[in-house]
């Protein structure tokens, strides 16, 4: 019999697995496109990187895993890693389009079980993936022993906003019409269900923060985009 954690896992993967046929379209959809400029400040967290090898994890589509190789240099090496074999094909065609197969290799991977070797990356990077992991703590620690010393972590999560009046007109888009949409136009409406609802049960940013500094983060810090809709964590390991 499998247990809470194997339980949740299958089905978020089972999930994902099937809107991805429609997952790059509906994100740039739902988020009116800002989804793109979220990635872009994900990857400027790392600054003006020359090289270097990044891991992004619960890459899905490879979106960031791309936004990531094109970033400093232009020059560094990114392997994208997610457990849906669906998300990773379909990346995997963006990739081959982009002329990038040489700098980016999406493959299959368990968050809470990466095979990589202790501090391997330079970085590591994950776009709205932590808050799946069906086991959080087990993840981020995942996460923060494949990255070398002095190497950085960058997390972008949905959040939720501090301004009352805008959480109010946010809760109904994400309660009602997000699902409404993201059901008709993905035939999965349980998935944009989900959705929120991962997102309300998600810990606070300062939780989060304090999850991290006790793996060994250092210089931790939340930052917040589009009026607290989402928001980066980032550090540096020691």
């Amino acid at each position: 019999m499998k247990n809470a954690v194997e339980s949740k896992a299958e089905a978020v993967r089972e999930m994902f697995s099937a809107i991805a046929h429609r997952y790059d379209l509906l994100n740039h959809l739902l988020s009116f496109g800002i989804d793109i400029q979220w990635r872009k400040k994900t990857v400027e967290c790392f600054g003006g990187f020359h090289g270097g090898e990044f891991l992004d994890l619960a890459c899905g589509t490879g979106d960031l895993s791309i936004a990531m190789a094109n970033g400093g240099d232009g020059s560094a090496k990114v392997t994208g890693g997610d457990f849906s074999e669906n998300m990773i094909k379909i990346g995997r065609e963006k990739v081959k389009s982009l002329g990038l197969d040489g700098r980016v290799n999406l493959e299959f991977a368990d968050a809470l079980d990466l095979s990589y070797q202790d501090c391997r990356f330079d970085g590591v990077t994950c776009a709205f993936g932590v808050r799946n992991f069906a086991d959080l703590d087990r993840g981020l620690a995942q996460m923060v022993r494949v990255i070398k010393h002095g190497g950085r972590i960058a997390i972008l999560e949905f959040t939720t906003p501090d301004n009352r009046l805008f959480a109010a007109i946010y809760r109904f888009y994400f309660t009602r019409v997000l699902p409404f949409i993201g059901g008709i136009l993905s035939g999965r409406k349980s998935a944009y269900e989900y959705l929120p609802d991962s997102v309300y049960k998600f810990p606070a940013p300062g939780e989060l923060l304090k999850k991290l500094e006790a793996l060994g983060i250092a210089e931790g810090k939340f930052i917040p985009l589009t009026f607290g809709i989402c928001g980066i964590y980032t550090g540096v390991k020691k």
